[in-house]
């Protein structure tokens, strides 16, 4: 029996050796989103990052989340490139479109930056299209399991800074297999995969493929106007209403017809 345990230690090790490895490796080749549409033309893409803790100044823009090891209190995790999360997630967005956009230009947008700004600097690259990805909540914890909670959404923008499309994905996912791989080694291996996924669901949406795919892609407004359906028209003066608000409604899936019965303008 003892001869047995003294052969199996020495193997646990290897394969634990090899499984990092492997794992350092792998989180650097996130394979390409699968699309079905695209475009030669360039597009910009930036990503921000609005996280209420990371903005406020709480959180360092490195904050990535907290690992919590079996003995002991949980402590926060930072990117192991000391660069800010979402310059991180930027660096990754060329390989992941290469296949259907390959003239993919990236810009940082640095934390604080105002949504308006951030797409005049986008806009500033001279392309027709920017892509806005907005990081709302993005933190994970790691003990026993990987979990990470998420809260990105999508606007694609023309040069006239009019709305084409718009999508948001939000919610807690949690992955196993730290029990093998150990906490952190897990953790390196997920995490990747899960921005890569995230961003599947977001380039993959039916509106953000056609907008980017099409070079005179109409706007929101304009596909509202043409719009035959029969508008929901509730008993209340049109108003005017933020573009946040609009989205959410977007987002709720609320017809165009109807939004534009609520609202005359936009403030």
């Amino acid at each position: 029996m003892m001869y047995r345990l003294l052969i199996l230690v020495p193997v646990m090790f290897l394969s634990a050796c090899v499984l990092t490895e492997n794992t350092r490796k792998s989180a650097l080749n996130l394979p390409a989103l699968e699309l079905q549409g695209g475009s030669s033309k360039s597009i910009t893409v930036g990503i921000l990052d609005e996280r209420p803790y990371v903005v406020s100044g709480e959180k360092p823009a490195t904050y990535i989340g907290q690992f919590q090891l079996s003995m002991g209190d949980p402590y926060d995790a930072f990117t192991s490139s000391k660069q800010p999360m979402a310059a991180e997630f930027t660096t990754k967005l060329p390989s992941l479109l290469t296949q259907k956009f390959p003239q993919v230009k990236t810009i940082n947008l640095p934390t604080g930056t105002s949504k308006q700004m951030a797409v005049e600097l986008l806009l500033e690259s001279g392309d027709d299209k920017a892509v806005l990805i907005t990081l709302k909540e993005w933190k994970s914890h790691t003990a026993i399991d990987t979990s990470l909670w998420f809260d990105a959404q999508l606007e694609v923008f023309n040069t006239e800074k009019q709305l084409l499309s718009y999508k948001r994905t939000q919610g807690h996912d949690t992955f196993g297999g730290a029990a093998i791989a150990g906490p952190i080694t897990n953790a390196k291996r997920t995490l990747p995969h899960a921005f890569r996924q995230k961003m599947q669901a977001l380039f993959s949406d039916t509106l953000v493929i056609a907008s980017l795919s099409f070079d005179k892609a109409p706007p929101i407004a304009v596909r509202a106007v043409d719009d035959t359906s029969v508008p929901v028209v509730d008993l209340i003066e049109p108003q005017a209403c933020t573009v946040e608000l609009i989205l959410y409604w977007k987002n709720a899936g609320m017809p165009d017809q109807e939004i534009l019965s609520k609202c005359h303008s936009v403030k």
